[in-house]
């Protein structure tokens, strides 16, 4: 039997899962993540400022000494750039801004897209589900040399998947367990929680390994070819050398893992013969297992 499974395992390296598509998916943005604190930048005006504040702003700048500025305006609806000269001083001072950046403090989990930016995690929440974020300001994770940050992830997750070869169990009255293959599509549809790890090394950028488990339904089907040896426990049996070719519908349960491109899934199903006389197969209705590895090379 140890021997069966091996072989088992080692034949559905054959199996290809292919044609995954995630919908809905979202990073969650935990209260405090590895030690990172969520930051944002935004814009205080000269007025806004502390003592050191202004003098950083205004450095550089002589009072009462003519400069000529850029300005945008508005004219006949397009937006122009416009050349003025102003003096140095108080009013001047206050067109000002300052760009700041400062820590965010979470009430609650959030959910958020990411994107990279050189050492920077963006994130973008999803405003109309929490009460954290404001429209405007740009929030990030800055990323440290050799450091790395997880987030989890959720989201659907629909599969085209083959098993190539499934353990039939033993059963009553005789049942023998069976190894069976054959060409099958299937679909799994199901909801997977994961999470991605950034690591960040300066100069070579950020490397992204994401994982994932998926537990759902699968939705298949194949064929059988039914002959004496596999409908003698039926009440009418095949008893000559003939063939005859059913189809199957399969249902199963199960959970797939993935990490980056490999994935590995466990289902528990059944199959049902369609057609007549389908019924006579000895493992019409009874459950089996289907175990795959595969390699998503897209």
């Amino acid at each position: 039997m140890k021997t069966k499974i091996l072989l088992l395992l080692l034949l559905n390296t054959a199996c290809v899962m292919f044609g995954q598509e995630e919908f809905n998916r979202y990073y969650v943005i935990p209260f405090t993540t590895n030690g990172y604190t969520l930051k944002k930048e935004i814009q205080k005006k000269y007025e806004e400022l502390d003592q050191k504040g202004k003098e950083e702003l205004t450095k550089g700048y002589k009072l009462g000494e003519k400069i000529k500025i850029v300005q945008k305006v508005n004219v006949s609806g397009k937006e122009l750039e416009v050349i003025k000269e102003v003096i140095v001083g108080e009013e001047f001072f206050k067109t000002l801004t300052k760009n700041e950046t400062v820590n965010v403090v979470l009430e609650h989990k959030t959910k958020a897209m990411v994107a990279v930016s050189k050492n920077k995690l963006i994130i973008n929440p999803y405003l109309s589900s929490n009460s954290n974020f404001e429209n405007n300001p740009i929030y990030f994770y800055k990323l440290e040399n050799r450091q790395s940050i997880k987030l989890k992830t959720k989201n659907w997750t629909v599969n085209g998947i083959t098993i190539p070869i499934k353990y039939r169990f033993k059963g009553e009255n005789g049942l023998k367990e069976d190894f069976s293959t054959g060409i099958n599509g299937n679909l799994f549809v199901g909801y997977s929680l994961g999470g991605t790890t950034f690591f960040y090394q300066e100069e070579v950028g950020t490397k992204e390994n994401n994982w994932k488990i998926t537990g759902g339904v699968l939705l298949g089907a194949s064929s059988v070819k039914l002959n004496k040896s596999n409908t003698n426990l039926s009440n009418a049996p095949i008893l000559d050398d003939s063939e005859f070719t059913k189809g199957l519908g399969s249902i199963a349960l199960g959970f797939t893992y993935s990490y980056n491109s490999i994935n590995l899934g466990a289902f528990l199903g059944f199959d049902y013969a369609i057609g007549q006389d389908a019924e006579i197969w000895n493992h019409n209705k009874k459950p089996w297992l289907g175990i795959g590895v595969g390699y998503k090379i897209f």
